[in-house]
């Protein structure tokens, strides 16, 4: 995997069952990360087998050693619309593919307000679906305590043109 390169993109529930898929472009990696690009108009298939099309442009942030990912919307201006932070486990890569399993938990932030914390109650219902023990529940608390912080303290660096240019 190197810059540059299309990578397929797979969101996960608990038990590995993909819920969300697409395709995306590598704008770094590194032994810690790797940050992948979209321009606004890229089509997603949720689980349900319908595909829709993206508004936003969409840079993600995925580290191998943190239980959180990081995205950041733009709009097709490239003005910053949304931090959102899901608090998943660490993706797995290979073959062309970067797989992540979502907890629920979720962390949304939008400019000029300050980050907060959502979707407490899909997290509580997969937490009773797929028997997260307490333990495990209070590791993605903490999870996202730190990504309460890393939202509020996040600077987007600026659109690649060539994806300002994809997506109008």
């Amino acid at each position: 995997m190197k810059n540059g390169d299309r990578i397929h993109v797979r969101a996960c529930k608990a038990d590995g069952s993909v819920y969300r898929s697409w395709y995306t472009i590598i704008e770094s990696v590194n032994a810690d990360s790797i940050v992948t690009i979209s321009p606004a108009g890229g089509t997603v298939e949720d689980r349900k087998r319908v595909t829709y099309r993206t508004e936003h442009i969409l840079r993600s942030h995925y580290w191998f050693d943190k239980f959180y990912n990081l995205i950041e919307a733009f709009d097709t201006q490239g003005n910053l619309v949304e931090i959102y932070i899901n608090i998943a486990a660490p993706p797995e890569v290979g073959d062309g593919v970067l797989s992540f399993k979502d907890h629920e938990l979720d962390v949304s932030k939008f400019p000029l307000t300050p980050a907060k914390l959502i979707d407490e109650d899909e997290f509580a219902e997969a937490a009773v679906q797929y028997n997260y023990t307490k333990a495990f529940q209070e590791q993605m608390y903490s999870a996202a305590e730190d990504a309460l912080d890393l939202a509020n303290h996040w600077k987007a660096q600026p659109v690649p043109a060539q994806i300002l240019a994809l997506s109008h």
